[in-house]
């Protein structure tokens, strides 16, 4: 009987996570349409695929790859979406219009950044009207978040390796000295 719960369970698991994906699928492909709809929106070719953007996500979104940054479009982070990201160092960036400043809006911004929040990454938000003005300023800011972390992950990497080598000649130490005995005789 317990073999047949093991397997039961194993299944549902299977089917909630292909329950999500398709959950995931359709969200995106419903936040594509709408882009799309929007007189305004602007087709952007990326290596993941082509993307509608809103003109200050455009904006913003060239600025930051002419400071030589690529960012994942629409990447859905705890089954929210944000409108960049670099998964590589958890930092997500939200280019927000007018809408994002109304009511229900922006309760269920807030809840949407909380969660992402508690998933370990930061999220930077820029107004719509401060890309307008200074894009060149939002993606240097960007760049700095960005560069800063990965400077960080490299020396956390680094500080770990030199651990672990510590730590491995210490436990060889005393074998090294038993090597070494031998071999004089």
């Amino acid at each position: 009987m317990s073999r047949y719960r093991a397997s039961y369970r194993a299944g549902r698991a299977v089917a909630r996570e292909i329950n999500k994906s398709v959950r995931h699928q359709m969200n995106f492909h419903e936040i594509q349409r709408q882009a799309k709809s929007r007189p305004e929106s602007v087709p952007v070719d990326t290596p993941q695929g082509t993307f509608w953007l809103s003109p200050i996500e455009f904006q913003l979104y060239e600025e930051m790859r002419r400071d030589g940054l690529l960012p994942f479009l629409q990447y859905c982070i705890e089954g929210y979406f944000v409108d960049f990201a670099f998964p590589d160092v958890r930092v997500a960036v939200e280019a927000d219009g007018v809408a994002y400043h109304c009511g229900e809006r922006y309760a269920r911004d807030r809840k949407r950044d909380w969660v992402i929040q508690r998933a370990g990454w930061k999220i930077m938000h820029f107004n719509g009207s401060t890309i307008y003005r200074k894009a060149g300023n939002c993606a240097y800011v960007v760049k700095q978040e960005v560069e800063g972390r990965r400077i960080r992950i490299r020396e956390r990497a680094r500080q770990k390796e030199i651990e672990w080598q510590k730590r491995k000649d210490a436990f060889l130490g005393p074998f090294r000295g038993v090597v070494k005995f031998f071999k004089k005789k």
